[in-house]
């Protein structure tokens, strides 16, 4: 269990350097092409090709209708209080007691 632990920690500060370092990178160069050891810079290419996101339309509130407010009324109601005791049986008596 200890080495998925460190295993995921790792990959975790793998992924938050190679981010910070793609960071660093633009920061530094910006958008103008470049190279890094006589390779060209592929960060450019990516940043270039990102799409912005689109102005979504507005859209009209919906039709607010306007209710009737009442004022709740507390009622006696016979049947939401059970009885007192129950009615005797109706059946014979048992005979083998």
């Amino acid at each position: 269990m200890r080495s998925s632990i460190a295993l995921k920690a790792l990959i975790a500060a793998l992924f938050l350097w190679v981010q910070g370092a793609a960071l660093l990178d633009a920061a530094a160069h910006g958008e103008q092409p470049h190279e890094h050891y006589g390779i060209s810079c592929d960060l450019h290419a990516v940043t270039t090709e990102v799409a912005p996101i689109p102005v979504t339309p507005q859209l009209p509130l919906p039709f607010r209708t306007r209710i009737a407010i009442s004022q709740p009324v507390l009622e006696f109601r016979p049947w939401s209080q059970p009885p007192g005791r129950a009615p005797p049986p109706r059946s014979p008596p048992i005979l083998q007691q």
